[in-house]
């Protein structure tokens, strides 16, 4: 079954934001300067590879099959057996409420919380899912359909 997700109104500002910072002022300073050019040139650039890189690795959907949960990112798919998780809860509080780093295309990566380290493949701050693995990784997903990503993952899980 498949899954979809969608950004909150947090990361469709801040990807907003990201993108006016890394395009729009050095694009700005490039046609408004004919000394060092290269430079804004450059550094836009770099700035929009940077963007590239967090768009391909933002998750777009996530999907249960009989055995696995797969994350579709337009960069490449991750799977992870079902048979490695011990348990999925639902989080009701913002794990990342004192994190700065994140947001543009949504969260994802490595982040340091109130419960630990946590691997996120979010798109938004609120409909958290958490999968803990057998050897106490945890994970973070953000189905729009929390509730029924949850009963057809532990439904899977079971079999």
């Amino acid at each position: 079954m498949i899954f979809s997700t969608s950004s909150d109104e947090i990361v469709r500002k801040k990807t907003a934001g990201v993108f006016i910072l890394f395009a729009v002022i050095p694009l700005f300073n490039l046609f408004r300067s004919s000394n060092g050019w290269i430079w804004y040139l450059g550094f836009f650039l770099f700035f929009m590879l940077l963007l590239l890189f967090t768009y391909l690795n933002r998750p777009t959907k996530y999907q249960v099959d009989i055995d696995k949960i797969i994350i579709h990112r337009p960069i490449g798919n991750i799977e992870m057996m079902l048979q490695d998780f011990a348990r999925i809860d639902r989080i009701q509080h913002d794990l990342l409420k004192n994190a700065n780093k994140g947001g543009a295309f949504g969260y994802f990566g490595n982040h340091y919380t109130d419960l630990g380290q946590i691997q996120f493949y979010a798109t938004r701050r609120d409909k958290l899912v958490m999968l803990t693995k057998k050897d106490n990784t945890k994970i973070i997903l953000t189905s729009d359909q929390e509730d029924v990503f949850i009963h057809y993952v532990e439904e899977k899980a079971n079999k």
